[in-house]
């Protein structure tokens, strides 16, 4: 569900002095930055359209709510593949250019899928192809971002863009769950593909071709370059220590997300109803960051123990609550520690080399996703013989017994015990 996208400055460590201040405006007024801004959102909200409307029709076909976990699965288990090999392609191709392709491809893809009576195995096909497009098209766009601003201005636009790309989720799922009530499966799946392409022309009006810079020497294979970038987040205790806590993060929330639809039902609720819910962590990750960006950013790193106990308390407590109104609000409260998420975003991008972003990138986010995939099939299959509420609290109880453990080595790496720098 959510990017992984930060790399640290090695300096940040040592230096004590605060960040100067910098405003939404200041970024804003950036006009390429306003085109991958854009372009973001308008992706994310179709796509999760898309997701919402696949889900709930994969369920009402199947009665299965492994089935339609399964379907979020998809997109999470693709970059097992597509995460360490394709990632590589924005640093060796025009990013702009690798995030225009990807966009038409994934519209083309989407539009398939309004294609009435398809069987559910190419259903799923196409949701992998389109997941495979995924990984090339998030590393260039961090890649970029990282290119068209530096410092705490990348920092603000990050945390803008998290912020837009949560609330094209929020907005996603809710408008996924009217539009499957009001224009069919087919419909909603249209719209996606729309966005996509709106995508691609907002991209290709407002944004430069930057190029990039590659250290001499020959020509690596994807495999090799993909390595690479795997010994370089290895090689790093502080690069690793912030990804371990942004995948123990992201795996606290992930069951909610796919098993929101199957939950709905049980509730007997309907579409809109299961988009609303499915809307309540990303809504609860916009209200989380921007409290978050109101606290000092040498601060922000020593809150992760209690950010990730805010998000799995709650969720600890779903399988009590009866209303669809009281989950909703529980799970809002969970998203709140979500929004974790934004440090490590703005920390692991800018710490890599320009001509290395792309590569770093796609390891950071292939074993976030993954990690999200594997959690989502173990929530679904034990929501088969079970109530679907049940699996999202053992997912919480599981990661909050690691935050004891995950602080003590951070503290080795210094990172509690000091902060961020940016």
């Amino acid at each position: 569900m959510l990017v992984l996208s930060s790399h640290f400055r090695h300096t940040a460590l040592v230096d004590t002095q605060p960040a100067p201040r910098v405003g939404y405006r200041e970024v804003l007024a950036v006009r390429e930055f306003r085109g991958l801004l854009v372009s973001d959102g308008l992706s994310t909200l179709g796509d999760q359209v898309a997701r919402i409307a696949v889900a709930l029709l994969v369920l009402e076909r199947s009665g299965s709510a492994f089935a339609a976990s399964a379907t979020y699965a998809c997109s999470y288990l693709t970059w097992l593949v597509g995460g360490p090999l394709l990632s590589a392609l924005p640093d060796r191709y025009p990013r702009r250019r690798v995030m225009v392709a990807c966009d038409l491809l994934r519209g083309l893809l989407v539009a398939c899928l309004a294609v009435p009576g398809l069987p559910l195995w190419v259903v799923f096909a196409v949701l992998i192809a389109v997941g495979l497009l995924a990984p090339p098209a998030e590393a260039a766009r961090s890649a970029l971002l990282a290119d068209v601003l530096d410092g705490e201005p990348y920092v603000v636009a990050n945390a803008l863009s998290n912020a837009v790309g949560q609330a094209g989720q929020v907005g996603g799922f809710v408008l996924g769950g009217a539009l499957v009530g009001l224009v069919g499966v087919e419909g909603a799946l249209l719209a996606d593909a729309a966005s996509f392409a709106l995508s691609a022309l907002i991209l290709l009006a407002y944004v430069h071709e930057h190029v990039v810079t590659r250290v001499a020497g020959p020509t690596a294979s994807m495999l090799v370059e993909a390595g690479a970038g795997a010994m370089l987040v290895w090689g790093s205790p502080r690069l690793r220590s912030l990804l371990a806590w942004g995948l123990l993060s992201a795996a606290s929330v992930i069951a909610a997300e796919g098993l929101a639809v199957a939950i709905t039902q049980e509730q007997s609720g309907g579409p809109l109803a299961a988009g609303v819910l499915t809307a309540a962590v990303p809504a609860g990750f916009l209200l989380g960051s921007w409290l978050l960006l109101r606290v000092a950013a040498e601060r922000r790193e020593r809150l992760f123990p209690w950010l990730v106990a805010l998000s799995c308390l709650p969720l600890m407590a779903t399988p009590l609550v009866d209303s669809l109104t009281g989950i909703t609000l529980l799970w809002v409260l969970a998203g709140c520690g979500n929004a974790l998420q934004l440090v490590a975003n703005s920390s692991f991008v800018q710490a890599v080399p320009a001509h290395l972003r792309g590569r770093a990138f796609g390891v950071a986010v292939t074993l976030l996703m993954v990690l999200q995939g594997v959690v989502l099939l173990a929530a679904g299959a034990l929501a088969e013989t079970t109530d679907a509420r049940l699996p999202i609290a053992l997912v919480a109880v599981v990661c909050l017994a690691l935050v004891p453990v995950l602080s003590r080595l951070s503290q080795g790496f210094g990172i509690l015990r000091r902060g961020s720098g940016g």
